[in-house]
């Protein structure tokens, strides 16, 4: 009865550990879509900065 008690332990602290696993790689993942979508957003706006500011020089050295 011990025998089993400590390998039902050990089952169950494995399992707990391969969810934890599961869980920091999610984080991870998760982690990594974000940083990936603001570096596209900061691109992206950089981008329309950049299309103002010409826009803004053409304007303003066209005769009127």
């Amino acid at each position: 009865m011990a025998g089993t008690v400590g390998m039902m332990s050990l089952v169950s602290m494995a399992i707990y550990a391969c969810i934890a696993v599961l869980v920091l790689a999610v984080l991870i993942v998760g982690l990594m879509v974000l940083l990936k979508l603001n570096r596209r957003l900061a691109e992206d706006n950089l981008e329309r900065a950049e299309a103002k500011r010409a826009a803004e020089e053409s304007s303003a050295n066209s005769p009127v």
